[in-house]
């Protein structure tokens, strides 16, 4: 579970230099109206931070890079991640067997879709190029899908590793390879080591509004987004001047909020956070501040054993 703090500093002015878009409620037309004039929000950007990831075990040969996975027969389900673009996990690999079959399943997170994939199992760790359209296992999808099981018999397995090695293997190196979608963009993936982590990106932990009037003030202030879907928890109080409030509500999404709350409580890997504010005219000209904490917690997550050294 991590926290983030998000301060709220509202300070009530009589003059300002500098403006971007917020809205204010214009109770005679009982619209939102931009103010690019008497208003300013001011929300400093901080940089992506990047989360620890767990680096996979890969070969980057000239103009290819790739990732794959281990496997010893009897180990039961062993959970990796599937990266796209190398380092972006869109969803799981899950590879088990029983007495007939080696099964290699991938599932994709929400808003991912699956073009084809191509699958390899082999008897000795990857090394050099490789090849996904020369891979024994491939499939198509169209419409594209979400998820695919892919059914290897034991005895082809067998077969391969009495006429290689002259013996029946046991471990196993697993390439899956995939061409994934979100409906704009099309990129490789490949099967790796499970991440066990989650990153999160904030565009900024602090909030400083300036308002020369009173009125009802609405702004979108806060983007966050996750590699993973998370239980989100915001609480914010009424930023407060000594005995003098004023009231702060919250909501989400990409356009102006229809519901405004004071507490958020839902489950997304991306949002939008807005804050409306009502200056009423007995407020005092003074600063007024807030400090909150946003909660994410890691939803839906599964038991992984990983068997790196």
């Amino acid at each position: 579970m991590r926290k983030w703090g998000l301060g709220v500093f509202i300070v009530v002015l009589f003059s300002l230099s500098f403006s971007i878009t917020t809205y204010r409620y214009d109770s005679e037309t009982g619209r939102w109206e931009k103010e690019v004039r008497e208003d300013i929000l001011i929300f400093p950007a901080t940089p992506k931070q990047a989360g620890s990831v767990v680096t996979t075990e890969s070969f980057r040969g000239k103009a290819q890079w790739y990732y794959y996975m281990e496997y010893t027969l009897g180990d039961g389900e062993q959970i990796f991640s599937f990266w796209m673009g190398q380092s972006t996990d869109v969803g799981t690999v899950t590879i088990w067997n029983d007495s007939d079959f080696f099964y290699v399943k991938v599932e994709l997170d929400e808003g991912w879709f699956l073009k084809e994939t191509h699958l390899n199992v082999l008897m000795d760790e990857p090394e050099g190029n490789q090849s996904p359209g020369q891979f024994p296992f491939k499939e198509e999808f169209d419409p594209l899908v979400t998820d695919y099981t892919y059914k290897v018999p034991l005895s082809f397995l067998f077969q391969k590793s009495v006429s290689k090695l002259k013996k029946a293997s046991t471990k196993y190196y697993v390439l899956l390879h995939g061409v994934v979608s979100d409906g704009n963009e099309e990129e490789t993936a490949w099967g790796g080591r499970r991440s066990n982590c989650v990153e999160i990106y904030l565009s900024g932990t602090k909030v400083t509004w300036f308002v020369k009037k009173p009125g009802v003030y609405v702004s979108k202030v806060l983007e966050v987004s996750a590699s993973r879907g998370l239980h989100v928890f915001i609480s914010l109080p009424d930023p407060a001047s000594g005995s003098e409030v004023l009231e702060l509500k919250l909501g989400t999404g990409e356009q102006i909020p229809s519901e405004w709350f004071d507490e958020l409580d839902f489950v997304e890997n991306r949002f939008f956070l807005w804050q409306k504010i009502t200056v009423s005219r007995n407020s005092t000209a003074d600063t007024y501040t807030s400090e909150g904490v946003i909660t994410f917690t890691i939803n839906n997550s599964k038991l992984y054993v990983d068997t790196s050294p």
